[in-house]
């Protein structure tokens, strides 16, 4: 959203109402219709590349530690959109503090999906 919306918004007096709308327009799709979404997909996508059972297997090959590395950061993110969304988005209407950490939240969450998807590339040549 920051990417697309944000730097239209950033311009309008209502700045801070808009994100808030747009925010809470689009909260249940993401955060609880997406992100479930892309881990049951992901375990799919386990299950008929490797097996389930790789992930139990050991840190013994760099596609194990690569997947584990991805799931422990997907789930990172999780938090830190709960976080977001559930707290300090909510919050940061009328409190500047909570507005800085808001807009910090979200800035770590989307490089860390980024991390993810660059996880998700280097997964799909061999680890």
């Amino acid at each position: 959203m920051v990417l697309v919306v944000g730097p239209y918004i950033r311009k309008l007096p209502i700045r801070d109402q808009m994100f808030q709308d747009i925010g809470k327009r689009y909260q249940g799709v993401g955060t609880f219709v997406v992100l479930p979404l892309l881990f049951i997909t992901g375990l799919i996508n386990i299950h008929f590349i490797t097996g389930i059972s790789t992930i139990f297997k050991g840190l013994d090959n760099p596609y194990t530690r690569t997947l584990l590395l991805k799931i422990g950061i997907y789930f990172v993110v999780v938090l830190l959109t709960l976080i977001h969304d559930l707290y300090t988005g909510p919050r940061s209407v009328n409190n500047p503090k909570f507005r800085r950490l808001s807009r910090a939240i979200g800035i770590l969450n989307m490089l860390l999906s980024i991390y993810i998807v660059y996880l998700a590339s280097r997964l799909r040549f061999g680890g």
